[in-house]
């Protein structure tokens, strides 16, 4: 029973120091240590004899340990407000003469992989006015020639050593910050060293020739055609309003595209040695690296660079405040619907302190607080919006605001606004009450419980933002034991007075901003701004009635359900996989793993779904699962399952597809037995609420109703219609007039059907499973669930849904000057593991070509796919999809050079470096996975679902290390035919072909 101790926060290094450093405790501690000790020795032979009360005790005593733990902690003393709070405990920081800045934490998840990043202290606000877009431009630049990589041969040099282009290898420039982000192995000298030279060059050694500049222009206004359209111009419409009076509103970082098409290569070199310099540079690395190593592979690449004699000063620029209130309508024609944004605004909170620290929290505790009043206001008939939240973020570096926004129904943007206001007044009035805020800090707990059980199975990945966050913005970084004990000291002690006192400093008179966002269409039944702006003026002088709650009870059921008997067990040994079968027929299957401390992923399926409904119950059967979603469970709606469940990790999800009903989620050890008792639940009790139902429906009806004229939502609309070559059983609710053939009994009523017999089901959990603790409660909550095994397992029936072939179709929508190209080749195909794995080298082989071809050399593109894959459910077939989106004129040339790039496939085969690219990369990548719950669970479920041997997976590396050339070669040419393609591009709706 020592690894129970383990568990609990004395496991930490720095409480066991600290413990010692107080002599006058130790007293204390002996004896309660011995009597824990006891405690657990006797907890063994209690198991046998009375399990439940076994487990109950179990938790018991972990809470013990815990509240002794803190009890021993708090010798410390209370965090001062005005100290500071110090970053991880982990993390090593340091600063080479010339100012370049490190963070270095040692972290072996994943194993032989360090994450590498370069945080730059400058972006757009950096530019002149001959620049603007020039800091994302030489972000471009960065992989485009340098001192140690050629043109293009830094991207060929990185995925050789498994590292992917967009996916692994990525940078971003913000207002005020770029960032480069790299990931490398640590398995050979060689690729740790180029990793640096890699980040050396970055940050001094861009060559930024006038050939490349050239080349590259093309592809960033080809980034900056991706982004245009209805979001763009309403953004652009309102920031000014926004960021009034502040150099953000005209720094956009996408910039002026005649500036990037004809800036001269010294300004854009003029930024890049402004900029580009250590006293304004980061360093983040963390990864399975020894500190001591990275620190001096840091100096040795960075120490030599230099400031440059006449660098300008780095100002940061404020955002000024205004005493007068704003209101901003914007109208579109492709606006989807329409958005209430009120924002109150607010210059950057203090950062640093444990004062500063709570007040975060208690910002974070107000925005859920208030946005779980605004979901309960949207399911009463007739709201005013149609979803809402509220929260606390920070819009630039120097403004940060508190908002509270959602979408309203047409005819209601001056009601939803009425009604934001009146809930901030009703906080502000008259407070939150004792219950709203129990959840809301049993929430923040748990969250950082959670972080604290997982602090020694975190990924190097999930570590690295909040250094680089720390060094750009000086936000907090603490170790998550210190902010679990932190937090356990803190936020009990939190009181509604303190939460109140804050809610009128967030929720102002002045500085603050009504934003409407709408369709053209519905222009003539907004309100004017002026009316807005009256609403939000008067509403300071308005006066609320407090909020009521109704009560709830704690438990999900009001009688513990008859256990069912386990009737076999078998065990995979090879997988570790245990198996039982139930006498109600339902079979579960365990795969225990120790790769997170605090996972439990969850999944139930069964064949069938709405296939085995007649048409007439189409709409019926496919809206079953959100039926159920809407209305919630037993006794319980969907918002009191939510205050229920607050500080629980129980996620439970049903849903009934075209070929299959599953109950999916995730859990922890702690509530696995609450997660069970919910779909214990689903199974049996889901709940009829036609009020819910009916506000859910409106709200879908006004949505779809406003998404009409969107571009995006027609072309999506189109493609359905298209690939599922007008089969209704295959096409989604896009016309508000489907959803009004929907009854809601009937939808009930097949999902009652579909989970009335546990015999179809098999169920899987992956993760920390302890299988004397989970048995018993698997036989209570899931072998009570009714079940009648059937002579033969019940089978989907096949739709007849095929995507059409050598077919071309042409949309087009909207009026922004851009195209997508989508090239879906697809078929019928036997069902093979090898040639699954041979289909998606062929995607990725494909998309290392195309991302040379099409956006290196042609300059047509910013980004391209191509993936491939077979599937086995109705029926066995493959599909190959090439995408990419560029402007109407190039559809021509770049489809016909994706087809060049094929044909060499299908002629010569791949050409041996990219096959070995992207077997590197998928050999990294399948090591990793297996050492993730979730791949496990995705691979053990399809051997489930297809009807395969659950030690299928153990074949993974033979399978995706063996794929040849060869094979590639031959299923390109197998596959990828005219015959066997539909053709789909988007054109705008004014496009005129020649």
């Amino acid at each position: 029973m020592g690894d129970e101790i383990s568990e609990g926060p004395c496991k930490n290094p720095i409480y066991s120091r600290d413990i010692l450093k107080h002599r006058g405790d130790s007293a204390l501690f002996t004896g309660n240590i011995f009597q824990i000790a006891y405690l657990f020795a006797i907890l063994n032979s209690l198991y046998l004899v009375d399990p439940p009360l076994y487990r109950l005790m179990k938790e018991k005593i972990k809470l013990l340990v815990f509240s002794f733990c803190l009890l021993a902690n708090s010798t410390r003393g209370q965090f001062a407000p005005t100290d500071s709070v110090p970053l991880d405990e982990r993390v090593h920081v340091g600063q080479l003469d010339n100012g370049l800045q490190y963070y270095i934490q040692s972290n072996p998840k994943p194993e032989n992989k360090l994450e590498l990043r370069l945080a730059i202290k400058a972006g757009s606000m950096q530019e002149r006015e001959d620049q603007l877009g020039l800091a994302h431009f030489v972000e471009h630049m960065a992989f485009n020639g340098s001192e140690n990589f050629e043109k293009n041969e830094l991207i060929s040099y990185l995925q050789s050593i498994g590292v992917a282009f967009g996916s692994d290898l990525n940078a971003y420039t913000s207002f005020d910050e770029t960032v480069y982000i790299l990931p490398i192995p640590t398995d050979e000298e060689e690729k740790i060293r180029n990793g640096f030279r890699v980040l050396r060059d970055w940050a001094g050694g861009l060559l930024l020739e006038s050939e490349d500049i050239d080349a590259e222009r093309g592809i960033v206004v080809e980034e900056w055609r991706t982004g245009q359209g209805v979001d763009q111009r309403l953004r652009d419409a309102y920031l000014p309003v926004l960021l009034h009076d502040s150099r953000y509103a005209n720094r956009l970082p996408i910039g002026d595209m005649d500036i990037i098409r004809g800036a001269s290569e010294e300004v854009i070199r003029d930024f890049y040695r402004d900029w580009y310099r250590p006293d304004l540079m980061g360093i983040v690395a963390v990864g399975d690296l020894d500190p001591d190593r990275i620190e001096a592979l840091i100096r040795e690449y960075f120490s030599d660079l230099s400031n440059p004699a006449d660098a300008p000063e780095r100002e940061y620029y404020e955002v000024p405040e205004h005493e007068a209130n704003f209101v901003k309508i914007v109208t579109d024609e492709e606006a989807p619907g329409i958005q209430v944004q009120l924002y109150y605004k607010h210059p950057p909170a203090s950062s640093g302190t444990y004062a500063a620290y709570k007040e975060r929290v208690l910002r974070t505790m107000i925005g859920g607080m208030l946005t779980q009043r605004l979901d309960e206001i949207r399911q009463t008939p007739d709201a005013p919006f149609i979803f809402a939240g509220a929260r606390y973020g920070k819009l630039v570096k120097s403004l940060e605001f508190f908002t509270t926004s959602g979408v309203v129904g047409p005819g209601k943007a001056s009601e939803g606004l009425r009604s934001f206001l009146e809930e901030n007044r009703r906080a502000m009035q008259h407070g939150f009450t004792e219950s709203e805020l129990e959840r809301v800090k049993r929430s923040l707990l748990n969250s950082a419980e959670r972080s604290f059980k997982e602090r020694d199975k975190a990924e190097s990945r999930s570590l690295v933002g909040k250094y680089v966050s720390h060094f750009l913005n000086e936000t907090f970084a603490d170790d998550p034991a210190h902010r679990y004990r932190l937090y356990s000291q803190m936020i009990p002690a939190i009181t509604l007075d303190e939460v109140n006192a804050l809610i009128g400093d967030l929720i102002r008179e002045t500085n603050t901003v009504v934003i409407v966002t709408a369709p053209e269409k519905d222009k003539e039944s907004l309100p004017t701004e002026a009316e807005l702006l009256q609403v939000l003026n008067e509403s300071t002088n308005w006066e609320t009635s407090p909020y009521e709650e109704k009560e709830l009870r704690e438990n999900l059921l009001l009688s513990l359900p008859e256990p069912g008997k386990v009737v076999d067990v078998s065990v995979v040994e090879g997988v570790d996989i245990t198996s039982l079968l139930l006498d109600n027929g339902l079979k579960v299957h365990f795969k225990p793993t120790d790769f997170k401390n605090d996972e439990i992923l969850f999944t139930g399926s069964s064949e069938g779904g709405t296939s085995l409904y007649p048409d007439r119950d189409h709409y019926h059967a496919s809206y079953a699962g959100t039926a159920v979603n809407v209305m919630g469970v037993g006794d319980f709606s969907p918002s009191d399952l939510r205050k229920v469940l607050a500080g629980k990790n129980v996620q439970v999800t049903p849903n009934i597809g075209t070929y299959s009903e599953t109950l999916s989620g995730s859990t922890s050890p702690r509530d696995i037995e609450l997660a069970l008792q919910l779909i214990h639940l689903y199974f049996s009790s889901p709940r009829m609420d036609r009020e819910l139902w009916d506000v859910f429906l409106q709200n879908q009806k006004n949505q779809l109703e406003s998404a009409q004229v969107n571009p995006d939502f027609q072309f999506n609309k189109r493609v359905n219609e298209i690939i599922s070559n007008g089969n209704p059983r295959a096409m989604g609710v896009f016309d508000p007039e489907q959803l009004d053939s929907i009854r809601v009994e009937r939808s009930l009523e097949i999902f009652e059907e579909r989970f009335s017999n546990a015999a179809d089901f098999e169920f899987l959990f992956t993760g920390n499973v302890d299988l004397k603790e989970v048995i018993p409660l698997i036989e209570r909550y899931l072998g009570s669930i009714p079940g009648e095994p059937a002579t033969e397992k019940e089978d989907f029936r096949d739709l007849g849904i095929t995507a059409p072939q050598d077919q071309t179709e042409l949309i087009k929508v909207g009026m922004d000057e851009k195209s997508q190209v989508i090239l879906y080749f697809n078929g019928e195909m036997d069902y093979d593991l090898e040639k699954s794995q041979q289909l998606s080298y062929l995607g990725e082989i494909l998309t290392i070509k195309l991302i040379e071809t099409l956006r290196e050399e042609i300059g047509g593109v910013y980004g391209v796919s191509a993936r491939g894959s077979l599937g086995k459910v109705p029926r066995e077939r493959f599909s190959f999809v090439v995408n990419f989106p560029c402007g109407p004129e190039a559809v021509p040339e770049l489809t016909q050079a994706v087809w060049e790039e094929i044909k060499k496939i299908q002629e010569h085969g791949p050409e041996p470096e990219d096959l070995e690219k992207v077997r590197e990369t998928k050999r990294i990548s399948l090591e990793e996975n297996l050492r993730r719950n979730g791949f496990w669970h995705g691979q053990i479920s399809a051997a489930i679902t297809g009807d395969m041997p659950l030690d299928t997976v153990l074949g993974a590396s033979d399978r995706v290390l063996g794929v040849t050339g060869p094979q590639v070669q031959a299923l390109a040419r197998e596959l990828l035919k005219p015959e066997y393609l539909l053709k789909i591009i988007r054109y705008p709706a004014d496009y005129q072909e020649d």
